[in-house]
């Protein structure tokens, strides 16, 4: 009777996700299948590959995991991998991991190091090169980190990869582009001149011009720009620093120094025009100084319509008498009528007691969403993958076009996080304000709600963190109830 051959798997983890280094996947494939082609002991059965995924962490790796649950299936005998560095960074889940598999009878060979989990030396060994791997990355870190401050207080600037308006030399100068610099000199104006950030996207959108990453201007990304000091010719480094491998931001300095300073390029608005727009800006955040006339009620501007995508908009029926009442009803349905969007209304004390009940279960459950530190972990994650990219091309293993495109999708894709990041960090709870209501708040609305939806009889409450509770509602009794209008005229007579 023949001998069973062992069956192996090799597992593979490449550090972007982008095209471009699609190669270096391919090369590994090739390679352990090659290996074993004239090997009689040993036939390679599959491949586990994850794909720009950092490993600090086994959990954030979908193919490993799978590959750990087809070991618990015992679909093969043995795993190769080209280094310890490539199966975990992390000391104990590394040897978490190969303790499993060796108790299930499964062998780990790590090539580089020598390294086989059946040798009864192994786990010393794999503590010593997961410990060295991991120090690697703390003093990648810190050497990071050093070089970004002597480089702040020498004058050094940076815009990351790109900013609208400006372009960066390789002597570490910024030069504006005029074509781009001409849509901020029309953004700070028309801002200035009374028009809100959402109107100035739509403006920008229509007309088709977009942001440095080929996105829509959306307004949380305008009041960014308008905020930012160097569109008049200062810079401020340190705005935002990576703790614990998560991009935090440090606006108030918390987390290490911060540089001014000024004049450091040619600035693309005057100094009179910057500031102006941030006493302008500072005006419209504060309702106080404002002095809007209108009345603002708890929910103003964040219900949508579920039906068509417009807003809601507040409405009172009967002012000044015993029977008031006050409702919310979507903004096409009060203009065009049913016939262009029957969504349902609803009445403010239907929606206030929605809240209460909505807000309570939020509260009870804390059920986990996409919070701030899980999105700037991605976002982490991103500008990890942009660094090997970079050090791909200065590799010259992709070209410059294949770089470009690469870093362009990237940034687009930070840019959107840091916006949905920005959003939260408007919602600052703390853990003292998790507290059961029995009557309606409106702090817990400003603090916990970012948008209201409301469909047919049901209204959705998102909450900071990007959790979702939706409950059905009712308006009550029907106006048209038994005895109603006679109940009317005697109020009238009162």
């Amino acid at each position: 009777m023949a001998k069973r051959k062992k069956r192996a798997v090799a597992y593979v983890r490449v550090s972007t996700a982008s095209s471009a280094q699609l190669h270096s996947y391919e090369y590994q494939e090739q390679y352990w299948q090659g290996k074993f082609t004239d090997d009689p002991d040993t036939e390679l059965v599959g491949i586990y590959a994850d794909r720009g995924i950092s490993g600090s962490s086994i959990y954030k790796r979908p193919q490993f995991l799978v590959m750990m649950q087809d070991a618990r299936d015992g679909k093969f005998d043995i795993i190769y991998t080209k280094s310890v560095s490539r199966f975990a960074r992390n000391t104990v889940q590394l040897l978490e991991a190969v303790r499993e598999l060796r108790d299930l009878g499964i062998e780990v060979i790590f090539e580089k190091e020598q390294i086989s989990t059946m040798q009864p030396t192994s786990e010393l060994f794999l503590t010593i090169a997961a410990t060295v791997a991991e120090n690697d990355l703390q003093v990648d870190s810190e050497r990071q980190k050093w070089s970004f401050r002597h480089r702040f207080e020498s004058g050094w600037i940076s815009i990351g990869s790109g900013m609208y308006g400006y372009t960066m030399t390789k002597d570490n100068n910024l030069v504006i582009v005029e074509e781009e610099a001409a849509v901020i000199r029309r953004i700070y104006n028309m801002y200035i001149s009374g028009m809100g950030c959402t109107a100035i996207a739509k403006v920008l959108n229509e007309e088709g011009i977009r942001t440095w990453c080929g996105n829509e201007w959306k307004p949380t990304r305008l009041l960014e720009l308008m905020a930012n000091e160097k569109y008049m010719g200062d810079s401020m480094m340190g705005k935002s620093v990576t703790v614990d491998g998560i991009q935090m931001d440090n606006m108030d300095g918390q987390y290490g120094k911060r540089y001014y300073m000024e004049g450091t390029h040619e600035g693309i608005v005057s100094r009179e025009t910057w500031e102006l727009a941030q006493q302008i800006r500072e005006q419209r955040r504060n309702k106080k100084i404002a002095g809007s006339k209108k009345p603002v009620y708890p929910f103003t501007s964040m219900i949508e319509c579920g039906c068509c995508g417009k807003h809601y908009q507040h409405k009172v029926n009967n002012s000044g008498k015993k029977w008031r009442n006050d409702i919310w009803a979507c903004a096409t349905q009060l203009r065009k009528g049913v016939a262009e969007c029957d969504c349902t209304r609803l009445k403010d004390s239907a929606l206030r007691e929605q809240f209460i009940a909505a807000y309570n279960q939020f509260v009870r459950e804390r059920p986990q969403g996409h919070d701030t530190a899980a999105l700037q972990s991605v976002v982490a994650e991103l500008r990890k993958e942009e660094s090997d990219l970079a050090e791909l091309l200065m590799q010259r293993l992709i070209t410059e076009s294949a770089f470009r495109a690469e870093q362009r999708r990237i940034k687009a894709q930070i840019e959107e996080l840091n916006i949905k990041i920005n959003e939260q960090r408007g919602k600052i709870v703390r853990e003292s304000d998790f507290t059961i209501i029995t009557e309606f708040d409106p702090e817990k609305v400003e603090k916990f709600i970012t948008k209201v939806i409301v469909r047919r009889w049901t209204v959705t409450f998102v909450f900071y963190n990007g959790v979702e509770i939706t409950r059905a509602y009712t308006n009550g009794p029907s106006g048209n109830q038994v005895g109603w209008k006679q109940k009317k005229e005697v109020a009238a007579w009162q």
